[in-house]
């Protein structure tokens, strides 16, 4: 994965660009990883995935009350847990 400062992306978007084409590029801000910038294509396969993903669980659930199973906790604890997941 190649790797570009915040500054080397700003400073040379097109090549950022170009080599977000063949993979993720990580972008860093004061030595860390920031961000990662990747091809909308690979973009709209994570998103589907996660989607799939989504799906799945949801149909487990709905399989789980089925046979009588259910969970204790509040809707928020579970929101929480679905956004650190997902990392919204």
């Amino acid at each position: 994965m190649k790797t570009f400062t915040a500054n080397e992306a700003k400073q040379k978007l097109g090549l950022v660009l170009d080599a977000a084409r063949t993979g993720p590029v990580t972008i860093t801000k004061h030595g860390r990883p920031e961000f990662v910038l990747t091809s909308k294509e690979d973009y709209d396969a994570m998103a589907e995935l996660r989607y799939e993903k989504l799906k799945r669980e949801v149909s487990l659930g709905f399989d789980a009350l089925d046979r009588g199973e259910f969970s204790t906790q509040t809707i928020a604890e579970i929101f929480d847990e679905v956004k650190e997941e997902f990392g919204l």
